[in-house]
C-alpha cells in the first residue's frame, strides 16, 4: 500500500461552542461559605453590646472564665443559655477580631470574646432585644471590648 498519494494530516484545534462549555463549578475548597458574624451595635439604655449576624445579643455568664476561657453553664442552663457554636472564621464589624476565640464545648468550639465564652438568651425574640441582661445578677449582654 503506497502513501505516496495521501494528503498530509493538518493539526487542527477545536473550540468548544461557547453554549457547549462546561459551566464554572465552585466547590466549598476554592470558595468558602462565609462564617457566622459578629457586629457591635448600639443599643438604646445599655449602649454597644455585641451581637450575630441576625443581630441577637450576646452574652456573657458571670460564673464562666476569661483566662483561661472555661464555660460553666450546662445541661438545663443551655436551654436558657444557647451556647455560641462557630466553625470556621467569624465575620466582624466593630469588633476587633484579635479579641475572638474558641473554648472547646463537647467537641465542638464555642466563640469566645477577650476569652469569655458566648451565648444567646431564648427569652431575646427579636433583633436589639436585651432580655438577658442583668438576669439571675450572672448574666450580661457583653461589650465589643469583653466587657460587661
Amino acid at each position: 500500500m503506497s502513501t505516496k498519494n495521501a494528503a498530509p494530516a493538518k493539526a487542527t484545534t477545536t473550540k468548544p461552542h461557547p453554549s457547549s462549555a462546561a459551566p464554572a463549578v465552585t466547590t466549598a475548597a476554592t470558595t468558602p461559605p462565609p462564617g457566622p458574624m459578629v457586629r457591635a451595635e448600639a443599643v438604646t439604655g445599655i449602649g454597644n453590646v455585641v451581637t450575630d449576624e441576625k443581630g441577637m445579643t450576646l452574652y456573657s455568664f458571670g460564673k464562666d472564665q476569661a483566662n483561661p476561657s472555661k464555660w460553666t453553664c450546662a445541661g438545663s442552663c443551655t436551654k436558657t443559655w444557647t451556647p455560641v457554636i462557630t466553625e470556621g472564621s467569624v465575620q466582624t464589624s466593630g469588633v476587633d477580631k484579635s479579641l475572638l476565640g474558641t473554648v472547646h464545648r463537647d467537641g465542638k468550639p464555642q466563640l469566645t470574646l477577650a476569652g469569655w465564652p458566648l451565648y444567646r438568651y431564648v427569652g431575646d425574640t427579636a433583633a436589639g432585644q436585651v432580655n438577658g441582661q442583668g438576669k439571675d445578677k450572672e448574666w450580661y449582654a457583653i461589650t465589643p471590648t469583653g466587657r460587661k
